[in-house]
């Protein structure tokens, strides 16, 4: 149920139909529509009619789009759909629900809300270290980067209301198509639907996970807005700093992405496909042999689909078949589980820092004694991860300082 969830969130239903999701999920379509009944008393397709409606809602209340314009963005067939939904929905035809909308010139802004306690800096903080160089960056309290779906392409901005619990998106005009696309993976990037009360119930009983907990209320699992970068990126990263891997990628960028006109002067580019790194020479952007032939083998494998990143598969089946195709190591497929599959309970138990974060006397524990302590945090694991690497790099430092390209633990010294 919550990998189908998350895969509607993700806006599988908005491109392909029930079937093309049960087989994502490897069950039948009779299966996953009794399943929705008996835990939700509705059915897939009715998630996905409200799903839409609540954006379209959204759109109507903060832009100035036009109604047409506003059906297509949220997914709806027709302009007669739209009507019929949004009136069964909200018992008012879409007209009804408008208001004064923000406007800025060439652009549409767009508010998300998030519940439950939402620690935006250290998220930041966490962003800044792993940001594409010509594709995403963090500006002071501001998310920008690059965006394409299709052939549309353009530029965003996030940024975080405290007051009003919610996350300003500016998006460029020229995505207003793809405008449910670019919500979810901002929704993704940073983990707004995370149950972070229900969270922080379970793992607060585990007294060192408490103290963190009680120091950082609403730490969350950056996800990503676009899974193939986010899985090179962490590729790259496997036996390299995050500065080094940075560097890799701004050449890679620069290479093979397409480019692209934006508000800011570091924005340059679109991060490429995984056709055009199946076949790319990497070695000539100064990406290590064996590297090189790990990104071909993920990008060809992403490609002819043969490997899904959307996290339809379940935890042990998307770490098996991250690590025979692309040959990453233990550690680093329980890191893109965490982020890119955005597995809650992920769990890369051989990191160093894990170890260190938990340990009496400064000396890491052995990978065992660790998992055994995990066993309790399931099935938030991966929120432990966050909360203990929160506390060992603030301790560490002596500074509240998280994720800079000194301190940020990479998964470049864990060998599985």
């Amino acid at each position: 149920m919550s990998r189908a969830l998350r895969l509607i969130e993700d806006g599988v239903l908005d491109h392909a139909n029930i079937d093309a999701l049960c087989e994502r999920l490897g069950i039948g379509a009779r299966q996953l529509r009794r399943l929705f009944n008996k835990h939700l008393g509705t059915s897939p397709v009715q998630v996905v009619r409200v799903r839409r409606a609540q954006f379209a809602r959204r759109l109507i209340e903060t832009t100035s789009l036009s109604m047409a314009h506003i059906a297509q963005a949220a997914g709806f067939g027709s302009v007669r759909r739209f009507n019929a939904v949004i009136n069964e929905v909200y018992g008012r035809p879409p007209t009804a629900l408008r208001r004064a909308p923000n406007r800025v010139a060439g652009r549409l802004e767009l508010q998300i809300p998030v519940e439950g306690p939402f620690h935006w800096a250290r998220i930041l903080q966490f962003c800044e270290p792993w940001a594409v160089p010509g594709v995403e960056q963090v500006v002071g309290n501001r998310y920008y980067r690059t965006a394409s779906f299709g052939k549309a392409s353009g530029e965003l901005c996030v940024a975080y209301e405290p007051d009003r619990g919610e996350l300003h998106v500016r998006v460029s005009s020229s995505l207003g198509a793809h405008l449910l696309d670019v919500v979810s993976g901002v929704r993704r990037l940073f983990d707004v639907d995370a149950p972070t009360n229900l969270i922080h119930e379970h793992l607060g009983t585990d007294p060192v996970l408490a103290r963190t907990i009680q120091a950082n209320p609403g730490l969350r699992v950056p996800g990503a807005f676009d899974h193939f970068e986010t899985a090179v990126m962490m590729l790259l990263n496997q036996y390299i700093s995050p500065e080094e891997a940075s560097q890799l990628m701004d050449r890679i960028v620069k290479r093979h992405g397409k480019p692209i006109e934006t508000s800011q002067a570091s924005l340059t580019h679109m991060f490429p496909t995984p056709y055009a790194l199946s076949t790319a020479r990497l070695e000539a952007a100064g990406v290590p042999k064996r590297r090189s032939r790990s990104i071909q083998a993920l990008a060809k494998a992403v490609h002819e689909g043969a490997l899904r990143l959307d996290g339809s598969a379940s935890l042990t089946s998307a770490i098996e078949g991250l690590r025979s195709i692309a040959d990453i190591n233990a550690t680093t497929a329980q890191y893109i589980a965490m982020r890119v599959y955005r597995e809650p309970d992920a769990f890369p138990s051989n990191s160093h820092w894990l170890r260190k974060a938990i340990s009496k006397n400064g000396a890491p524990v052995s990978v065992p004694e660790l998992e055994s302590r995990a066993d309790s945090w399931r099935p938030w694991r991966a929120y432990a991860a966050m909360h203990l690497w929160d506390s060992f790099v603030t301790e560490e430092s002596g500074a509240r300082q998280l994720w800079d390209r000194t301190s940020a633990p990479p998964p470049a010294d864990q060998v599985a």
